[in-house]
């Protein structure tokens, strides 16, 4: 290619490249969007087939719990595996329903929030943590956590049950401050994290809760 065509050439990538810049943000937003919908429709979809199960099966479960001496079943499925859809979790004050991928990789984070390995399980005695970010903008993923105060709601369902939070506290801590993920080994709690403040941030805000009996 000759100079001539190369300085030719060199305004209209240029254009090229700030129509990218500026319209890259939006397109990403975009992405994770319909990412974050797709795993919600596969979780009311996966909802329906365990209802269609359960019908069928109703009677015949019954009778083993009876002849089992009234066993039940746990309101939890097995530990699940990196990537799978979790829980949803919901938080009525800033409008939030989002699906929770098991495992808080970079990955799982760029799609939607994601459960911290390693902490405690929804509606059981231990510490269910959740991880998300504080996207730009207003209202995705954890971008209005800071507005939630003591005594809101938060609830996680886990597709066999609803479990329901109490805000107890809001911190901000360190990043190295992991005792925020620690349980107290007495109560059903949940913790959410994300970053802060929204611009370079340094720290962890951290919502902490603990189930409504």
């Amino acid at each position: 290619m000759s100079e001539t065509m190369i300085k030719r050439a060199l305004p209209v990538l240029f254009i090229i490249a700030g129509i990218i810049l500026i319209f890259y943000p939006k397109l990403t937003e975009r992405v994770q969007q319909a990412e974050q919908e797709q795993l919600a429709r596969e979780w009311q979809d996966s909802l329906q087939q365990i209802s269609v199960v359960d019908d069928r099966q109703a009677s015949g479960n019954q009778e083993s719990n009876e002849a089992a001496g009234g066993a039940g079943t746990s309101d939890h499925a097995s530990i699940k595996s990196e990537g799978e859809l979790e829980v949803m979790l919901a938080i009525p004050k800033i409008d939030l329903k989002l699906p929770v991928l098991h495992g808080a990789t970079k990955e799982n984070l760029r799609t939607t929030l994601a459960s911290i390995e390693h902490t405690g399980r929804p509606g059981e005695i231990g510490n269910f943590a959740v991880a998300g970010h504080r996207n730009r903008t207003y209202g995705r993923n954890f971008n209005r956590l800071d507005e939630l105060a003591v005594g809101d709601a938060i609830e996680v369902d886990t597709g066999t049950r609803v479990f329901k939070y109490e805000v107890t506290e809001k911190l901000i801590v360190k990043p190295e401050e992991v005792w925020v993920l620690e349980s107290d080994g007495k109560n059903k709690e949940v913790t959410l994290v994300t970053c802060h403040p929204m611009v370079n941030p340094t720290h962890r805000l951290i919502i902490k809760g603990k189930i409504i009996s």
